[in-house]
Formats: structure tokens, C-alpha cells, sequence
């Protein structure tokens, strides 16, 4: 038996012989499989699950958008009749205008398919053709595409360009197609009235939403925290005024609150005396705050707006 057995596995005879390894292999082949269904078995919940996630692309007539930030800035006059005759000087500053403003969406050819057209629903217009503009490709039509953007498309307003380099945009983008429409006199004349372009205007600045949102929330808390201190101020003075306010008060958060919304436009004991008078229970005090002699609104009104005066104790 011995002897078989060393026979069987006699190495040297096996590399003369390599055909008898074949008796052994089933069971490594046998042994890897068995892995291989173990691991299938173990990963069966998530293959049916099919947990590859699925690429979506966003719709960009659903993003929000914010607001751009802008510098208030004086518009200057400009001869519309004129500016609306393209001319090769406007249509070379215009080409690098687009280069700069248009090309990442629109291509530098204008086909619509600049590197950032991919993410863009719907595909941003293809200047080479006249088909399906949304407000024309007149001269007149594209500035105010460009004065006012597309709602629930994702072309942005360029407002912050100066008129005449929206203007030297439009003559440069109408070159890349033929057949254009032209305007009439009173299509430019027109436009001249709509936004004021002879006259020169002046434009407010803005901030972005986002950033205004985060200033508002700052100064609440700041008047919250404001309106506590002043707040635990008169619930701990023993002045004329605080003793008064304690008799009066219905609720003292809303009273200065009230108090810190309008200390810019409170000018004194008389504005103060008809804002109250004029609806007592909705700015925090009872109704016979009404019936307070002129001596007492004096008092009143310094322990609200200053809490530093009529500091002798009540009696």
C-alpha cells in the first residue's frame, strides 16, 4: 500500500509524466468554484438590487439660479440709430466680446456646442441657424434677449454689458448666418424708448441672493440679541420709565422689537405718540397706553429708545 501511494506521488515521475496532475486538479477547479458561488450567493441582494447608479444629467430649466453681483454703474448714451448699423470695427470688438461672454455655451463657431453645452437643458442656440429663435435675430430682438435674458431658459441677461458692446455682440452673431431679418426705423426707435438708451441710465448694484440672504440672517440675530438685552435691561431697571413700561406691556419682546425696526424713523415723542396710539395692541401694549399724559409719552418713550434717562425710582 505504501508503495502504490508513493508511486501516486512520486514528483519525479509526475514531470516525466505531467498527464497524472490531472487526478489532483479537480479538486482545486472544485474548491474555486465553490468560492466563486459563495461570493455570487453573498452579492445577490445587491445584483438584483442593481445598485450601478444611473448618470442623470440636470435639467437646467428647473436649476435656480442666483444673481450676479453688480456695481451700480451709470449708463451712458448712446445714438441707437446708429449703433444698429453693423459696421467691420463693431463686428471685430464684437467677436472677442463672444469669445469671452458666449463661446463656453454657444461654441467660438456659434453652433451651440461649447464645452458647457453638455450640462445645458435645453442645447444652447445654434447662431447658423434662423429657425426657432425665441424673440428674432433682428438687431432689435437679440438686445433685448440680451438686456433681459429667456425666463425658464438658461440664457442669462447680459445687462451688465454697456449698450454698445451688446451691440457690437449682436452685429458679430448675425454675421454667422445669412438671409438675417433687418429692422425698420421704427423697430430701433423703439428700442431706444423701451430702454431709455439716448437718455443714459443709471443702475442700482446688487448682491447676490445668497449673500443678501446671509447679511439678513446676521442682523436678526444681531436685533434678537439687541432686543434681549434691552429687554432684560427693563425687566431688571427700577426707573420712572421701566416701572411705567411694566404697567403698560402686554408683550415686551414685540415692543422693542418694534422699537429697534423703527428707531430710524421714529423722530420723536410725537411720531412716537401716534405709531402707538394708532394700533396699541399690535406693537405690544395694552389699550390705556392711549390715555398717558404728554409728561408720561415723555417718559415712555426715553425708556424705550434710550433706557438712560428718568432713572429716579418709583416711589
Amino acid at each position: 500500500m505504501a508503495e502504490h501511494l508513493k508511486e501516486e506521488i512520486d514528483w519525479h515521475d509526475v514531470l516525466k509524466k505531467p498527464e497524472k496532475l490531472f487526478g489532483y486538479s479537480y479538486i482545486y477547479i472544485l474548491i474555486v468554484l465553490l468560492g466563486i458561488g459563495l461570493l455570487y450567493l453573498g452579492n445577490l441582494d445587491t445584483i438584483g438590487r442593481n445598485s450601478v447608479m444611473p448618470v442623470f444629467f440636470e435639467d437646467t430649466l428647473s436649476a435656480v439660479q442666483d444673481i450676479p453681483l453688480q456695481s451700480p454703474q451709470v449708463i451712458p448714451p448712446i445714438n441707437v440709430m446708429k449703433a444698429g448699423i453693423s459696421t467691420t470695427e463693431m463686428v471685430g470688438k464684437g467677436r472677442e466680446l463672444f469669445k469671452t461672454h458666449c463661446a463656453s455655451c454657444h461654441g467660438t463657431a456659434g453652433k451651440g456646442d461649447g464645452p458647457s453645452s453638455i450640462m445645458l437643458i435645453p442645447k444652447p442656440r445654434d447662431f447658423t441657424s434662423l429657425v426657432g429663435w425665441k424673440n428674432g435675430s433682428k438687431v432689435s430682438q437679440i438686445y433685448k434677449t440680451l438686456q433681459e435674458g429667456i425666463s425658464g431658459g438658461g440664457m442669462a441677461a447680459f445687462n451688465y454689458l454697456s449698450p454698445e458692446d451688446r451691440f457690437a455682440m449682436i452685429h458679430f452673431i448675425r454675421t454667422l448666418a445669412d438671409r438675417q431679418p433687418q429692422d425698420l426705423p421704427q423697430d430701433l426707435q423703439q428700442l431706444d424708448v423701451t430702454y431709455q438708451l439716448a437718455q443714459g441710465v443709471y443702475v442700482a448694484g446688487q448682491i447676490p441672493i445668497k449673500k443678501s440672504m446671509r447679511i439678513i440672517v446676521q442682523e436678526g440675530k444681531s436685533q434678537l440679541t439687541k432686543v434681549s438685552q434691552l429687554e432684560e435691561n427693563a425687566d431688571t431697571s427700577q426707573t420712572i420709565g421701566a416701572e411705567l413700561l411694566k404697567r403698560l406691556a402686554i408683550d415686551k419682546r414685540k415692543i422693542f422689537s418694534s422699537a429697534v425696526s423703527m428707531r430710524n424713523t421714529i423722530k420723536g415723542v410725537e411720531d412716537f405718540k401716534k405709531v402707538i396710539s394708532a394700533d396699541p395692541i399690535h406693537l405690544g401694549f395694552k389699550a390705556s397706553v392711549i390715555r398717558l399724559s404728554d409728561e408720561e409719552w415723555k417718559i415712555l418713550y426715553s425708556c424705550i429708545f434710550f433706557q438712560t434717562l428718568n432713572r429716579k425710582k418709583m416711589s
